[in-house]
């Protein structure tokens, strides 16, 4: 009986302690579990889908990015106010118009149902790693995922810079996550070769992504493969 106690107790202190961080540990993160993805360039023709009629979102949104934004119905009543001490900044629409993105304030993003824009997931805020990594700026995938990137700040030195030349340096490189709403997962994606570092990515409003080297480069459009699981 002693021993039954025994390790019963060293079980229950393995899966307290278990954490990712710990050598050894077979917890997975949510991250790790997800799917892999790599993200490839292609030229912006070939990626850009034909502008074709949408029937227009039964709601509008007014005085965006002030603390009086809301979103409001045809007839002008309130559907979704701005968040407290915050704003609502825009919102996209997914391809099936089931759904939308909004974006708001404190770098802050919602998925949100078109009936009534009840909340359906929050995508995470910032990459689990590096921790010098920025928030990551979230678009349109498609109707199941978001596809997002956040920048490594530049490491050059600042001594001597101003604060706006500081702040005008080009970050060492971009990192890429797919998230999956039904799931919560969120996937670091593997940049192929072809996309030239740093970068950001930029939509349209019809759902159009796009490659936007800080080189100065023409824009690129974008493709992501889903690597299968050794």
């Amino acid at each position: 009986m002693k021993l039954l106690h025994n390790l019963t107790l060293i079980t229950a202190l393995t899966v307290f302690f278990c954490t990712p961080e710990l050598a050894g540990c077979s917890t997975v993160s949510a991250e790790q579990k997800a799917d892999r993805y790599k993200l490839i360039a292609l030229p912006l023709e070939q990626t850009s889908s034909p502008i074709g009629k949408r029937e227009p979102l039964p709601f509008r949104l007014r005085a965006p990015g002030s603390a009086e934004a809301r979103i409001v119905d045809a007839s002008d009543q309130l559907i979704r106010p701005a968040p407290a001490n915050g704003t609502i900044f825009g919102f996209r629409a997914s391809p099936n118009r089931q759904w939308v993105l909004l974006d708001l304030s404190n770098a802050a993003y919602v998925v949100a149902s078109v009936d009534r824009l009840k909340d359906i997931a929050r995508p995470p805020q910032r990459p689990h790693a590096p921790a010098d990594a920025t928030v990551i700026e979230w678009r349109i995938l498609d109707d199941d995922r978001l596809i997002g990137y956040a920048e490594l700040p530049s490491l050059e030195p600042t001594k001597g810079l101003t604060a706006s030349e500081a702040d005008g340096l080009p970050p060492r490189g971009t990192l890429v996550y797919i998230y999956t709403i039904a799931t919560g997962a969120m996937s670091s994606v593997e940049i192929d070769e072809s996309v030239p570092q740093p970068f950001s990515i930029s939509d349209d409003s019809y759902g159009n992504l796009a490659i936007e080297p800080h080189s100065g480069l023409a824009a690129f459009g974008l493709k992501i493969l889903q690597i299968p699981q050794p």
